[in-house]
């Protein structure tokens, strides 16, 4: 491998086992990825933390607890994780000057609807205190390797035994495949998107009934309609930023990938 002097090449993933990592780790190939994962034994609240930073140059933090229903059954695990644990990440980033993209979520919009929800806030809140940091805020992320715990109604709509949607189905929701997610990852790695909140989505709204229908016609199974449950009632990102920094078109097509997760 031939890297440019000066160009920054090793590339630290915290949490690269998931769901976003496992898709993001084999189009790093340029670079030097070291993969930091619970699954390896390596935990971001550990005190060796601050050595693997230092050695890298741009960190990658995708740790995080991301199931809403465990954040309501062990609120202080996923506190500990995703604000604790962020909080290290930033200090070790910041005493070592390194990079730092922070992928997170369209929770944060209503922090109070779940433990989770508040606990990716308060990360976000500490992220923004770091001027080399970028913060992507990430809608309903969708594709191979999702996360079962995560509470995604596209993982739910493709693996459950019936499709059930909440209240009138009249909820809304933005969505983004993770291969556009990592390009978008990798894309950041420039400059420019320092000090960025940027919301990642397709800047459309879809109601959980068209999403529904469309996991309906591909699985050949019914909609059930349960009882109304308290949820976001609309969310869609808002992508100007996002337009202004990524150059690309993103190759999200609901209708196509939901078509292309049924078949497979």
């Amino acid at each position: 491998m031939t890297v440019k002097r000066g160009c920054p090449n090793r590339v630290l993933v915290l949490g690269g086992s998931g769901f976003i990592g496992s898709n993001l780790i084999p189009l790093l190939k340029k670079y030097r990825v070291t993969n930091y994962d619970i699954k390896n034994g390596d935990d971001i609240l550990d005190s060796k933390l601050e050595a693997v930073i230092s050695m890298h140059d741009i960190v990658i933090h995708l740790a995080a607890l991301t199931s809403v229903e465990q954040s309501f059954r062990n609120p202080m695990d996923v506190f500990n994780t995703n604000v604790l644990g962020t909080a290290k990440v930033v200090y070790a980033c910041a005493k070592y000057k390194k990079k730092l993209i922070y992928p997170s979520s369209a929770a944060v919009i209503y922090p109070d609807l779940s433990p989770y929800a508040k606990s990716k806030w308060l990360a976000e809140e500490i992220v923004k205190g770091y001027r080399k940091s970028v913060i992507l805020r990430l809608f309903n992320v969708f594709g191979p390797n999702m996360n079962p715990d995560s509470g995604s109604i596209m993982y739910n709509f493709l693996h459950a035994k019936e499709i059930s949607v909440f209240g009138d189905g009249e909820q809304t929701r933005d969505f983004i495949h993770v291969k556009d997610v990592c390009s978008i990852i990798k894309d950041a790695f420039k400059k420019k998107w320092e000090g960025k909140i940027v919301e990642c989505g397709m800047g459309h709204a879809y109601t959980a009934n068209y999403v529904a229908g469309l996991f309906s016609y591909y699985r050949k199974i019914p909609i059930e309609y349960m009882p109304p449950r308290r949820e976001i009632k609309w969310s869609m990102a808002d992508t100007n930023i996002l337009e202004m920094l990524y150059k690309k078109e993103l190759i999200t097509t609901l209708d196509k990938d939901i078509k292309e997760l049924c078949q497979n």
